[in-house]
């Protein structure tokens, strides 16, 4: 890409498309001309520095589209986000960046590379959502799990304000998707997902589309339905959508390390998705023991070894359609 007059924009035209990167790993893609009916899309991948599938397939798609391969009608804005983890093969370098968004940053210290990230994401996407204030607006955070799951491929759906619904479209492109279940989230969350559809009303998701692989080990057909999709959204495509909605799953609490002493009582080979019967003690310190409430009960991101006062595992159950807020 070529400098444009400002030191810290690179920009290059291909085709009617102008290409511009903003800062390392934050690419906007700007179509000729977005119609009252476009969408701007957000894609974001690698805030968790070694799951790599999402970021091989953002890297594919830009790609394509530097190619002129993938013809691009819908605003995009791509972000790669912890670059420094995505080179060193980790999770993340100091702090876990998907704790630090909704002004979370501030609570760390701001010189050090995460929570810098987080802020310069944050202004990132603000500034693009505010640039197409009155088109729809649509992010989706591509992840990885750590552990295996039930579900291969599922997406976490952000606590939603009030006087909003969930989205039918949106939950049947997830299910269109390939993706098998949503967690519906139930209260704030410091990720990225929750900063784009609270802040600036987004449909926005975290899209878990598999376990952690090395760059390469990655079996890329498992990804084909999530990465035909994207595609075509931001391409303008026509396809068909599933006419059913994946399994939706209530969150109805957070497991949280209070102390250092911390009895986590679920195997590092429990499957995300993984029931329990009722009664069944799954956590426990000096200041909470839960126990399971009803058969049925379900977990998911269980992880004992997370740092003091973060989330250890959420416990969720089976909900109807009906039983929700669906438009």
């Amino acid at each position: 890409m070529s400098k444009s007059n400002d030191s810290n924009l690179s920009e290059m035209r291909v085709g009617d498309l102008l290409m511009t990167e903003h800062s390392l790993g934050i690419i906007e893609v700007t179509p000729r001309q977005a119609g009252e009916n476009s969408t701007a899309y957000v894609y974001s991948c690698g805030i968790h520095g070694n799951e790599t599938a999402p970021i091989e397939i953002v890297n594919d798609m830009l790609a394509d589209i530097e190619s002129g391969v993938l013809k691009i009608k819908n605003p995009l804005l791509i972000i790669f986000g912890n670059i420094q983890a995505m080179r060193e093969g980790k999770r993340f370098i100091e702090n876990n960046l998907n704790r630090m968004f909704s002004r979370e940053h501030k609570k760390y210290d701001i010189e050090d590379d995460e929570p810098k990230r987080a802020k310069e994401i944050e202004e990132s996407i603000s500034v693009f959502f505010n640039k197409y204030k009155n088109l729809n607006k649509v992010h989706y955070d591509l992840h990885t799990a750590i552990r295996p799951s039930k579900y291969p491929k599922f997406a976490v759906y952000p606590s939603l304000k009030e006087g909003r619904c969930y989205s039918k479209n949106q939950l049947k492109l997830l299910s269109t998707m390939g993706l098998g279940a949503v967690l519906l989230m139930h209260k704030f969350s410091p990720t990225l997902s929750y900063y784009s559809s609270t802040t600036h009303g987004a449909e926005a998701f975290t899209l878990e589309l598999g376990k952690v692989e090395k760059f390469g080990d990655n079996i890329r057909p498992n990804f084909k339905d999530t990465e035909e999709v994207l595609r075509s959204l931001v391409s303008g495509e026509k396809f068909e959508t599933s006419n059913k909605y994946p399994k939706l799953c209530q969150v109805k609490k957070e497991l949280i390390r209070h102390e250092q002493e911390y009895d986590f009582k679920i195997s590092d080979d429990t499957a995300n998705f993984t029931e329990f019967k009722k009664g069944t003690v799954l956590a426990s310190d000096s200041v909470e023991t839960y126990k399971v409430e009803e058969d049925g009960e379900m977990i998911a991101f269980p992880n004992g070894n997370v740092k003091v006062k973060q989330r250890s595992g959420l416990i969720m159950r089976v909900v109807s359609p009906s039983d929700i807020q669906i438009v």
